[in-house]
């Protein structure tokens, strides 16, 4: 029976595309009996390599050096300690002791050893001498994930209390690419492709994530996500991105996976035995030599081009030609702000209350032309990864309600991240043109029954309302965090129906012939309003040719 894992534990506290020649070596814990495994990365061939001693029962990370055919892995049983050993067990020796919980062992080309220990990420030489602290955290209660080191581009990857970070070799020079998980616990590279992969383990989290380089795309590739309050299994993770594969280990489960790198193809390739529990890899060619960081291809490291003044606006140390909207300039009709440090908040969804909320606004007068609305909240349990459905409808006249039988516009399928105390604003498009007056702002889980999140309250807005699976609405409270976009008029779909106006016209055409003489909705050429955005046609296509003259 599984007492615990270590992913519970730790909250509370140049690759060969030739298969068989390639081992995945596996680190298995076990309180006296651990011991390091092998198996190919087919599955097949599964052998015991050697056992550890019973008193380094809790090995936690692992790493493999092909030149000198010896592993290194942190011992984290009692006081922590830097083992070494060759792959018969042999030569068994503490490279360096170290103090608090420690994970993790991730090598540079001098052979500098990095791993994190508490609140801290620490590097020694590769004889166990010289240690020095890169980096402290200052997020209390929150360990520091495991570290990953880019050797080729002199980088180091590491989790902060959800935030994806880097960070020179010296520990100078520190970015955050993302800060939307909740514990991210492992890091792997694809820099070739520009994406970085993470495990994400807390109660809330059981996944493996990707995002780009520059942090946009968030992906969930894999989901095992927990019910909340239980421990995650996620643990260990290595992209081999030669082959299109990845590896991955989940100590509740005592199994190592494989999948392609879009997470497609899962199987199960190493089952953990004797109540035994994987707990670090490492493939026998050693960790994948990453490509050189140069998004724009010309020869240079990104970090040089922007010490030399080509522009990154957003200081995530990839240049502004390299991203699609690197800081990008909108007009901002509604801001409401997010107080995501506090703990209250506004629930969605939930099983058995089936949360929505609405929040109301005030559009003054000469009207809004709205492109994209973005949110700000976390999610608990993620369900089947559906996320939200956010409806805009008119007031119901009493400026309390909404009216509820008109939907102006909709987005689908938008996702709260999971950091519970930092802002992590999530948007989609959401075009819409609206006159003055209050309108309402409709938020609902798609799986009300399975999903579990919150929205933050805001700053300042309107107060919002909220109805459960009873029907019946809350008292007006805390608004929402929530801003309104102002749509680019160049895009000239200012009724939202995803079509530029232009097509709107030449709708009216085509439909006003079927349609003349015959009963509503069809009407006649005075009021000619096929598309139902309660504008006439006519008008449409004279908004768009006024977004056209102004130089779009």
């Amino acid at each position: 029976m599984k007492r615990f894992s270590i992913s519970g534990l730790i909250l509370c506290a140049g690759a060969s595309p030739t298969l068989a020649q390639t081992d995945l070596y596996i680190a298995e814990y076990k309180f006296n009996d651990a011991q390091v495994s092998a198996v190919r990365p087919d599955g097949t061939n599964p052998r015991t390599l050697f056992s550890l001693p019973s008193s380094y029962w809790l090995p936690i990370g692992l790493d493999y050096n092909p030149a000198t055919a010896r592993l290194t892995w942190m011992d984290s049983a009692g006081s922590s300690k830097l083992l070494r050993s060759d792959l018969a067990g042999a030569g068994l020796t503490t490279v360096a002791p170290v103090t608090g919980f420690a994970r993790g062992a991730s090598r540079d080309a001098l052979g500098r050893i990095y791993y994190s220990t508490d609140n801290r990420i620490e590097r020694v030489n590769g004889d166990g001498s010289g240690k020095v602290v890169l980096f402290t955290s200052t997020v209390a209660g929150h360990p520091v994930g495991d570290v990953t080191v880019d050797a080729t581009n002199g980088h180091l990857y590491f989790g902060e209390y959800g935030q994806v970070r880097r960070m020179n070799l010296d520990g100078s020079n520190i970015k955050t690419l993302f800060q939307g998980g909740s514990t991210v616990r492992a890091i792997d590279l694809d820099i070739a492709s520009r994406h970085l992969y993470w495990l994400d383990s807390n109660t809330n989290s059981d996944l493996i994530a990707r995002i780009n380089l520059d942090g946009t795309d968030f992906t969930i590739i894999q989901d095992a996500s927990p019910l909340i309050g239980q421990s995650s299994g996620y643990i260990m993770l290595i992209v081999d991105a030669a082959n299109d594969r990845m590896f991955f280990a989940d100590d509740l489960l005592d199994l190592v996976y494989r999948s392609d790198l879009d997470g497609s193809n899962t199987s199960v390739i190493f089952s953990s035995v004797l109540d035994r529990s994987p707990s670090g890899l490492a493939l026998s060619t050693g960790v994948p030599v990453q490509a050189l960081n140069d998004c724009n291809g010309n020869g240079i490291a990104d970090d040089i081009d922007i010490a030399n003044g080509v522009p990154d606006c957003d200081n995530n140390g990839v240049p502004d030609s390299c991203q699609a909207e690197a800081c990008p300039d909108r007009v901002v009709l509604l801001d409401q702000g997010s107080n995501a440090a506090a703990s209250g908040g506004r629930s969605l969804g939930v099983p058995g209350s089936e949360w929505e909320a609405f929040q109301p606004f005030d559009v003054p007068a000469g009207g809004w032309s709205i492109g994209r609305i973005e949110l700000d909240g976390f999610t608990a349990v993620i369900g089947n990864g559906q996320g939200i459905l956010v409806s805009i409808h008119p007031d119901s006249s009493s400026g309390t309600r909404p009216n509820e039988s008109f939907t102006l516009a909709q987005a689908d399928g938008l996702n709260y991240r999971f950091n519970t105390n930092l802002e992590n604003w999530v948007g989609a498009d959401l075009h819409v043109t609206l006159p003055e007056g209050r309108y309402w702002v409709h938020l609902e889980a798609n799986e009300p029954s399975i999903y579990w999140g919150a929205i933050n309250n805001g700053f300042g807005g309107l107060p919002a309302i909220s109805r459960g699976i009873t029907g019946t609405f809350t008292a007006p409270g805390s608004p929402i965090a929530m801003r309104l976009i102002q749509a680019d008029a160049c895009l000239a779909d200012y009724n939202g129906d995803a079509e530029v106006d232009i097509l709107d016209f030449l709708d009216f055409f085509d439909d006003f012939g079927a349609c003349e003489s015959q009963p509503a909705p069809c009407g006649t050429i005075s009021d000619a309003d096929f598309n139902g955005d309660t504008i006439v046609d006519i008008l449409d296509f004279l908004d768009f040719l006024d977004a056209f003259g102004s130089g779009c």
